[in-house]
């Protein structure tokens, strides 16, 4: 089944009171074995319902069916209505083939705005920067944990993925095509930078992140405020004992610190947009739409 298949088999089943007001959808899966499809179809089609305010996706709960006061409206109901607004539209003095292509423009939108992932390594950060995205540009993303895009393909799923800058060599196993990627500078708190900068010379400092190549990113964010030596460790491989008489440890929300950590001053880098994001963003985010041939977010 298609997309538009499963999104009218399960606007079917809600309008026929199947799925009722206020109730739980069943999982992805299981959706997809009663509709014989995937996964990934049937998600897209739950996120046209959800943007029709017909279900909401409530964050490690689920999909629930929209609980409206007076439940969903008979078809005959909606042509009325219609038939109200084209007379009202006419009254005004628009043309008839303003009233229609007033009226085509709407109907190419319903249930098609466009879809961008934002993917980022772990649930404190994704949270956060997807919330600073979208408040700051106004252009909805979805998050995605990059531990759960083994095996897909994302700009296959969503029309544009969004990501850190520094995680787009992560993203080359799930991307067919980089030009549906749209990455994002996200800089070192100024508070964070600030601490570093202030740090004494003589101080013990150890980087820590969970790979090694988190380890190389920020020993160079460090490196360009603190003038001292820098020792690294690679949390969950590393030996411990390094973190032995550190003045100062800093790390990333990625990183699980070990008990000997504790005790020590921890500095935990949090991440923010550069100056500037918002316009652009958005514009990058317009063009790369364009070049699918889909409609601005």
């Amino acid at each position: 089944m298609t997309v538009d298949d499963v999104y009218r088999e399960l606007l079917d089943r809600i309008q026929r009171r199947v799925f009722a007001p206020g109730t739980k959808l069943p999982p992805v899966r299981e959706l997809a074995d009663q509709l014989m499809s995937n996964s990934s179809t049937v998600d897209r089609a739950i996120h046209r319902l959800v943007a029709q305010d017909l279900v909401r996706t409530v964050p490690r709960r689920g999909t629930f069916v929209a609980d409206r006061e007076h439940g969903f409206e008979r078809p005959e109901t909606g042509i009325e209505e219609l038939r109200k607004a084209l007379r009202r539209a006419w009254r005004t003095g628009m043309s008839v083939s303003h009233i229609r292509e007033a009226v085509d423009v709407e109907l190419a939108s319903l249930g098609h705005g466009p879809r961008i992932a934002f993917v980022e390594c772990n649930k404190r950060d994704l949270d956060r920067m997807q919330a600073l995205v979208t408040n700051a540009s106004g252009v909805k993303v979805e998050p995605i944990l990059l531990d759960e895009t083994s095996g897909r393909t994302l700009d296959e799923e969503f029309d544009l993925v969004a990501a850190p800058i520094f995680h787009l060599s992560d993203l080359e196993p799930v991307i067919r095509d980089f030009d549906h990627v749209i990455d994002i500078n996200f800089v070192a708190s100024a508070a964070a930078l600030r601490r570093l900068a202030t740090v004494g010379r003589a101080s013990r400092v150890v980087v820590c992140a969970p790979t090694g190549r988190g380890v190389r990113r920020m020993t160079s964010i460090v490196g360009q405020y603190f003038d001292g030596r820098i020792e690294p460790f690679q949390a969950g491989a590393d030996d411990p004992a390094v973190l032995d008489g550190a003045d100062l440890v800093v790390t990333n929300h990625a990183a699980d610190l070990p008990a000997e950590a504790r005790g020590r001053e921890v500095l935990t880098i949090e991440w923010e947009l550069e100056a500037g994001f918002a316009s652009g963003f958005r514009r990058r985010v317009e063009r790369a739409l364009a070049q699918r041939s889909l409609p601005p977010a």
